[in-house]
């Protein structure tokens, strides 16, 4: 049996040649090796340890599930001697931490859904359509249309750009009128055959604009909207 820190280098080869009168010969030959290495030792622990969630400890170079490390410093039992984590791990750290402090998108679209212009109204039926219309002929306000559809992309992505315009334009009154089936008589009434649509109201001279609305477009109605309250 080879001891600790003995390596081999060769082999030694002994040959016995008996002859009929009882005499032998022996002769004997070493045989180098030609790659000779040190003998692989079993790896050490490397004092770095990790816990899953079952509360086990395993080593960090074999994964072998070990005992709880002692502390390095003298104390009592605990993950790599309680020391301090590494840079990475506290990016990670920070990290995992902003992610989870980080609004989802369903949370984002809920809170831009709270806020609106003041004066943005909404009118899902014909009554709330004349109240909105009669307000601002009473008070000599231009009232601001669009006409809109829960399934149309278009819709969706062209109203931050009529909360905008109407955040800009705090004297006029703007209107978001949703297509549905049970306000049919008054989007057909007022003959919107297709949407994005939008009408503009003057309180003396009523219905001026009744247009489509484009992303293209968009600058020129707002601008139409800002002269008709001049």
């Amino acid at each position: 049996m080879l001891s600790a820190g003995i390596v081999p280098i060769g082999i030694v080869i002994v040959v016995v040649v008996i002859s009929g009168n009882g005499h032998y010969r022996a002769a004997m030959a070493f045989a180098p090796l030609s790659s000779a290495r040190r003998p692989s030792r079993p790896r050490r622990p490397t004092g770095v340890f990790f816990r899953d969630t079952g509360d086990r400890a395993f080593d960090g170079a074999t994964g072998e599930e070990v005992a709880e490390p002692p502390s390095k410093g003298g104390g009592g039992g605990g993950i790599a001697g309680d020391k301090k984590p590494s840079d990475f791990q506290s990016r990670m750290k920070r990290i995992v931490v902003q992610q989870r402090r980080r609004p989802t998108t369903q949370q984002s679209r809920r809170k831009n859904n709270i806020y609106r212009p003041e004066n943005v109204k909404i009118a899902e039926s014909l009554e709330d359509f004349a109240t909105v219309i009669d307000e601002g002929r009473r008070s000599d306000r231009v009232v601001v249309v669009r006409f809109y559809a829960t399934w149309c992309k278009l819709c969706h992505s062209l109203r931050p750009a009529f909360d905008r315009a109407a955040a800009s334009t705090p004297q006029a009154i703007f209107v978001d009128v949703p297509v549905l089936e049970t306000n049919a008589n008054l989007h057909q009434g007022l003959g919107v055959e297709s949407v994005p649509y939008a009408h503009i109201y003057h309180p003396e001279k009523g219905l001026v604009v009744e247009t489509r609305l484009s992303r293209k477009a968009f600058s020129e109605f707002e601008e139409s909207v800002k002269m008709h309250c001049l």
